[in-house]
C-alpha cells in the first residue's frame, strides 16, 4: 500500500493556476510561522512510462519552490519569471515518495534573483536545481 500521509508542518498550498492543479496537489511547510519549502507526494500520475517521476515534474516542483521563496524573500509583492533553470537528477523518485523542495536564495538583487534548489526524499537528496529570475514590472 502507497503511504498518502502529509508530514507535519506540512499544510496544502493553492497556487491558483490550471498547470499547477494538473501537477500537484502541492504542499507548504511552515516552521516557525515561516515558509521553508514545498512537498508533493508522488501519485501515478507523475510518472513516466518506466515508472519513476517524470524529470518534468521534478522539475516543475523545484521551479515552484523557486517561486515560493522569491515571494517570500520579499516585503512587497513582486513579479518574475524564470531566465534560467538547471536540473541535476541523482537518484529516481518512485509513486508514494514524499519529494520535498527547500530554496538557498544566493543573491537577490533588484533585477535578477540568483537560486538553489535541494529536492530530497527523506535523508536522499534525488535532484539539485540551480536558476536565474528576471524581475519584471507588476502589470
Amino acid at each position: 500500500m502507497i503511504d498518502q500521509t502529509i508530514p507535519e508542518h506540512y499544510r496544502l498550498l493553492n497556487r491558483f493556476s490550471s498547470f499547477s492543479d494538473l501537477t500537484g496537489p502541492f504542499y507548504e511547510k511552515i516552521v516557525d510561522d515561516r515558509h521553508v519549502g514545498i512537498g508533493l507526494r508522488v501519485e501515478a500520475t507523475h510518472l513516466n512510462k518506466v515508472g519513476v517521476a517524470h524529470g518534468g515534474l521534478i522539475m516543475t516542483v523545484a521551479d515552484n519552490a523557486f517561486g515560493d521563496a522569491i515571494l517570500n524573500a520579499h516585503d512587497e509583492p513582486v513579479a518574475f519569471v524564470t531566465m534560467s533553470l538547471t536540473c541535476e537528477f541523482m537518484s529516481p523518485v518512485r509513486e508514494g515518495d514524499w519529494l520535498e523542495a527547500t530554496v538557498d536564495i544566493q543573491r537577490k538583487g533588484k533585477r535578477v534573483v540568483f537560486a538553489n534548489c535541494d529536492m530530497r526524499v527523506g535523508d536522499k537528496k534525488v535532484a539539485f536545481a540551480t536558476a536565474l529570475f528576471s524581475m519584471i514590472d507588476k502589470k
